[in-house]
């Protein structure tokens, strides 16, 4: 089945071809209203994978938000490699978008939502500060360009309850890993899309079987940026590719 934007999202019909912000390539974040400071201060207190879904949540929006004015489907397809790589960093790699091909009040959001995302998910483990500019970004940029931004608002909100709820971490006990062999471990509890959906009633317990439900239903031939079984072997992933 290929990856699409969460019904939660889809039924606020906030894809709207009607442009109304204001978007400068040269100065982004300049024109955002949003302080993100409260967000950041409540998410400190969840694990890593609960910080990244929250993050691709909030890039799910953004995407949405430019379906109609946007046909370009490597959007969609690094949503899916995201969750992927939230599960485990080796189901898609890293890399970069080319900023000239990125410009405009479309394009131009696309890129930023992409390139604030991406270093969330690989470089958060030791640069927490990564994770930190990443939601205060994304969240930032969404507000700026969503149609109704309260709609949004409201919904994020709530999520964060419900990670603080699900997800709330330990204080990491400084030698519990002095070699640094547990990074994946360290990133805390699996944290399937399901949490961030308002209308679904999550339990914790529930997170691996719907995360291992996510993976048999992705079809890496059928999206560029995923691995696939053989290279993620090759790279030294330990366990069966696309099951959980």
């Amino acid at each position: 089945m290929p990856y699409s934007i969460p019904p939660y999202i889809v039924a606020t019909s906030l894809d709207s071809p009607v442009l109304n912000y204001v978007w400068d390539d040269t100065r982004v974040d300049e024109d955002f209203l949003y302080n993100p400071e409260n967000l950041i201060g409540r998410m400190a207190q969840v694990g890593l994978h609960a910080k990244i879904a929250l993050g691709i949540g909030i890039y799910e929006w953004i995407v949405f938000r430019f379906r109609i004015v946007s046909d370009d489907p490597l959007p969609f397809q690094l949503a899916e490699g995201a969750w992927c790589a939230n599960i485990h960093r080796s189901y898609m790699e890293y890399f970069e978008l080319d900023r000239d091909e990125w410009l405009g009040p479309v394009r131009g959001p696309l890129w930023c939502a992409a390139t604030w995302l991406l270093p969330m998910i690989y470089f958060s483990d030791d640069a927490p500060e990564e994770w930190e500019s990443s939601l205060a970004f994304l969240s930032s940029l969404a507000i700026h360009v969503v149609p109704i931004p309260s709609v949004f608002e409201s919904w994020m909100d709530k999520c964060v309850d419900r990670m603080i709820e699900f997800y709330t971490m330990r204080k990491p006990d400084p030698f519990e890993d002095l070699f640094g062999e547990k990074e994946e471990e360290r990133r805390g509890e699996y944290v399937s899309q399901e949490v961030l959906d308002p209308n679904f009633e999550y339990k914790l317990e529930m997170g691996k079987e719907l995360l291992s439900k996510f993976l048999l239903n992705v079809n890496y031939k059928q999206n560029p940026l995923l691995s696939s079984p053989e290279e993620m072997i090759q790279k030294g992933f330990k366990g069966i590719p696309y099951r959980l």
